[in-house]
Parts: C-alpha cells; structure tokens; sequence
C-alpha cells in the first residue's frame, strides 16, 4: 500500500525541464532583434531631447540679452576693442576682445563668475590670446592669467548637448554664436553683434521675428590630423574680393579642404569675441565649410553648424528659437543676418 501511493505521488508530479540549445539560441536571436528595431527610435527621442535643451539654452540667451537691453537700452557688443589698424593680428595685451557672452553672464545667473572677471585687462593677461598654440606654457604659467578662474568654468547654457566633447583646451567651451551680420567683415557687421556695436532694438528695421540673433556653431576636434567641415575653420589667404572668397570656400570639398591649413579650437571659450570662438555669420547657408582670410577680420566666413539633423538652431531677436533647415534659400538666410538691409523674408516659415 505504501508503495502504491509513493509512485502515484511521483505520477502526480510535473515534468520540469530545461531550455535546449536551439530554443536558447532562437530566444538570443529574438531579443537581438527586438533591440535592432528599437535602438534607432531610443536614439531619435535622445536627440530630440538634446535638441529641445539646445533650443531651450538659445532661449535662454535671448531672455538675457532682453534682459540686458531693458537695463542699458543696448545689447552688448559683439566683441569688444583692439588696437588694431587696417591689419589684424593676434592680439595685443591692450586689446579687450571681450564677448557678448561675457556681458551676459549676470543675467544667466552667472554673477559669481562675472565679478571674477577683470575687464581692465585683455581677456587672457598675461596671454594676448587664449595661447592654443603653447599649452604647456599655459599649464605652466595658469596662476598668473588674472582670468583664468573664471574662464576655465564650464557654464551650461553654453553648451548644445548633441555636440561632441573633443577640446582639451583649459577654457570653458562655447557652442552658440552671436550673429555678426551677412557680409565677411568681422569687424563693421550689418548684423546684431559686430565689434564695439551698440545696436538697439529700435534699430533693426528688419523686424526682430526676421533677424537672426544668435545661432549654434561645433566645437573643435583638437586634432590637426582630423578633418571636420563641420567645426574646422580654413585658412584661405590671399587676394579676393568677398564673392570670389564665397565660392572659393563654397567650393571646397573634405579632401581639397585638407590641403590648407586650417584652426581646430573652434569654440574653445566663451570669454573672448573671436569670430571662431563666440561670433558667426551669414555669409553662406548652415552647416557648409567655414574659412578665414590669414589673420583679417574683414575675409571670415563662420557659418552656423550643428549635429542635428538637416539644420541648426537660431534665436532670432524677438526671443524665438527656430530650427531652420541647411538647404534654406541662400537670400533668404542672408536676410536674416542683418539688420536693417530692407529685405524681404519670403518662402521660409519662421
């Protein structure tokens, strides 16, 4: 009897088994599919939020420099003096290249680092410039550069998350730019931020829904053997007039753009308005190649550019941030970098 029960008791009990290998193996195959299917949509709802904070720091910017204008009836310059004549050059430690970003800082919530900052000197005393050509001399001589606790801070509104991180510079970076105008001068710009400005609202003609305040630029690779259109600004020197220079850049390909030398710390701090660190412009439609005239200020080409797809961010200076697209008409986004040229904004919604 007792035997009886105890088989009808291992009966009653279920069979248990394991995962062959094949049914493993098809399993595997399954979940990898499923995550090929749904990375790329992870990845664009990643990117649409970087690009919604990107929006939301120009947005930012424009809530400042209102901010601004309401206190000094002005917006800040787009960069401040030099001693220089008709040539440009590096710099000279009588020079106060400051940025507009600088002038913004108490108006970002950056008042600490703003009242650490000394304008009575050039932006990087004892450096004429931000020294990207001697970083070991930097390193070794930081403590003396009177600004170098406030340069070196990274300040988040700043920066566009979708940008790579690639400077090693000690400077905090930079992504947005403030609009110089649309002609290649870096100096009398016929937009909203040229050098010593002092441009109102009043004074832009064109309407501020139409004028193109601030937009976006990449940073630099910090690495001359890389080649990016995107960030990389080439040095095309010699005797042009501004539409030769145009189609000259306009005309360079990756490969043909390797051939010249070309700046790749664009963007490496917002302290100092040099037209490849804090400023942009006009000149030719976003995300194509940017080049430089030697030393000049009056032969630059700095275009907007990002990471985003097909276009860039720009804050126009009603405060709104657009995104518009890469292959916007060439007229049309020439318009919107100046001021008061009487143009007229059609067949783009803005």
């Amino acid at each position: 009897m007792h035997c009886t029960e105890h088989n009808n008791s291992k009966a009653g009990q279920s069979i248990r088994r394991g995962f062959t290998l094949i049914e493993l193996l098809v399993a595997i195959t399954i979940i990898g599919l499923l995550i090929a299917l749904l990375l790329p949509a992870v990845q664009a709802v990643r990117e649409s939020a970087r690009k919604m904070q990107c929006a939301n720091n120009l947005h930012q910017i424009g809530i400042a420099l209102h901010a601004y204008h309401e206190s000094h009836d002005v917006l800040p310059f787009g960069v401040g003096d030099d001693q220089d004549g008709p040539i440009s050059s590096l710099g000279t430690l009588a020079d106060r290249r400051y940025s507009a970003h600088a002038m913004l800082l108490p108006y970002l919530d950056q008042a600490v680092i703003y009242n650490q900052l000394n304008f009575n000197v050039a932006p990087f005393y004892p450096f004429v410039n931000a020294a990207n050509d001697d970083q070991a001399e930097l390193e070794m001589r930081f403590d003396e550069v009177i600004n170098g606790p406030a340069a070196q801070a990274r300040i988040n509104v700043f920066i566009c998350p979708t940008d790579l991180d690639r400077l090693k510079s000690r400077w905090g970076p930079n992504n947005y730019r403030a609009c110089n105008g649309s002609s290649w001068s870096g100096r009398a710009g016929n937009g909203m931020f040229g050098q010593n400005s002092s441009v109102r609202m009043r004074d832009v003609k064109d309407g501020l829904s139409q004028t193109a305040m601030y937009s976006e630029h990449v940073k630099g690779s910090w690495d001359d053997t890389v080649i990016d259109p995107l960030s990389d600004l080439y040095n095309l020197q010699g005797v042009w007039t501004e539409s030769q220079f145009s189609d000259a850049c306009g005309g360079l390909t990756p490969q043909a753009a390797g051939a010249y030398q070309y700046d790749v710390e664009s963007g490496q701090t917002w302290l100092e308005g040099n037209m490849n660190w804090t400023r942009y412009n006009h000149v030719r439609t976003p995300n194509r190649t940017s080049c430089k005239n030697g030393f000049t200020w009056d032969g630059v080409i700095l275009n907007a550019s990002s990471w985003h797809r097909q276009g860039v961010n720009v804050l126009m200076g009603d405060g709104n941030v657009k995104f518009i697209n890469e292959n916007i008409n060439s007229e049309i986004w020439q318009a919107l970098g100046t001021i008061s040229g009487g143009e007229t904004v059609t067949g783009v919604e803005l």
